[in-house]
């Protein structure tokens, strides 16, 4: 049995934890056993099912180039290769983490892998994160892999790069949609659009609140519910202030995190991601599980998971007008957004299954080991 150190300098991410929880319990047929090493203890980790016994927690796993985490780097590198002994690979599950297994898998002698669910605009970030130096890289789409090369001037020779497409536990989602809404969750009588996930500015949930005017004088009693939280407090201010302006303090509401979604996702008439960027939502994913009709942004990999006007509908980033219209066209027909939604379902089915995903990641795995 081989032996993967998985690190994750984000363990309230709910969607990136329910992937580790996948790839979890698929480890023993590919003959691998994983363990994890997280930034902190959060109770989303238990509640993602991810196992503690296996869990080892490095407070300095974040935000490397931040001068405490510098100070603390030399220290951090040390105790990760101390944890990396015995490992086959070390595994850089988000971007973020990537250098600390790359200094601490060179003084342990152990490959690294490295998952690039980013889709950052320029190289400066690649470069920061040290991406150049992977040899061996998992992307979660073709774009996501593309606008890394472009932005580092193609890997460095030798370098073992594929796309591996997410895959969800379809019946775990239906199951944990099952549950009742949470009491302090008002969604309303009229019809319900909503997003998912941190709202931040490249989620982009002001665009949202923009279209929600419109929709509402089209379709009367419309609401909308953002289904997360805010992390920055001044763009949640922003976002807000322009709710008011619009009038639409009564139609638009926030959740706040969430621990279970999917209650609330499955009773969406229409889930919305209006991101700006984004490589591979795992919260569209998931609400294909739920069959749900999707309004989405055309960017990163998002045109990969749905095929527009079969599975869903996209639209140009951050145009409010484009995102209102077709929200107003899929509200005044049920038997459209029932036809995209099983579509939707299908797609992820037959596209974007968890023993693709599993395979995909192993053979990575098993590839470093080979290489090393």
């Amino acid at each position: 049995m081989k032996r993967a150190l998985v690190t994750l300098g984000h363990p309230d991410h709910a969607g990136m934890l329910r992937a580790l929880r996948v790839l979890d319990a698929a480890a023993p047929r590919y003959g691998w056993e994983l363990r994890f090493v997280l930034a902190g203890p959060h109770p989303q980790v238990a509640a993602e099912g991810l196992p503690v016994a296996r869990v080892t927690y490095l407070p300095a796993l974040r935000r490397w180039r931040a001068w405490p985490a510098r100070l603390a780097l030399p220290a951090t590198v040390l105790r990760l290769a101390r944890l990396a002994r015995g490992a086959d690979v070390l595994y850089a599950c988000t971007l973020s983490s990537f250098p600390y297994c790359l200094f601490a898998g060179r003084l342990a002698r152990v490959p690294q892998v490295v998952h690039v669910y980013s889709s950052y605009g320029d190289g400066a970030a690649y470069r920061k994160h040290l991406l150049g130096r992977a040899r061996h890289l998992i992307a979660p789409s073709a774009d996501s892999l593309a606008l890394a090369r472009r932005a580092l001037g193609d890997f460095a020779p030798g370098t073992r790069a594929r796309v591996v497409y997410n895959g969800l536990d379809v019946e775990r989602i239906a199951r944990a949609a099952a549950a009742p809404v949470p009491a302090d969750v008002a969604l309303g009588d009229g019809p319900r659009v909503g997003m998912v996930g941190n709202l931040d500015q490249r989620k982009n949930p002001a665009v949202l609140a923009e279209a929600m005017a419109a929709v509402r004088a089209a379709v009367p009693g419309a609401r909308a519910l953002l289904v997360g939280a805010f992390r920055d407090p001044a763009y949640e201010r922003s976002v807000r202030e322009r709710i008011q302006a619009l009038g639409l303090a009564e139609a638009v509401s926030v959740t706040g995190f969430l621990p279970n979604p999917f209650p609330v996702v499955e009773r969406l008439d229409v889930l919305v991601h209006p991101a700006l960027r984004d490589p591979f939502p795992l919260a569209l994913l998931e609400g294909m599980a739920l069959a749900r009709p999707i309004v989405a942004s055309g960017v990163g990999g998002i045109p990969e998971m749905l095929e527009d006007g079969v599975s869903g509908c996209l639209v140009p980033p951050g145009d409010a007008r484009a995102l209102a219209a077709a929200l107003v066209a899929l509200l005044r027909d049920p038997v459209r957004r029932a036809r995209l939604g099983a579509a939707a379902r299908e797609r992820l089915l037959m596209r974007f299954s968890l023993e693709g995903f599993a395979a995909g990641v192993f053979a990575a795995f098993d590839d470093a080991v080979g290489a090393a």
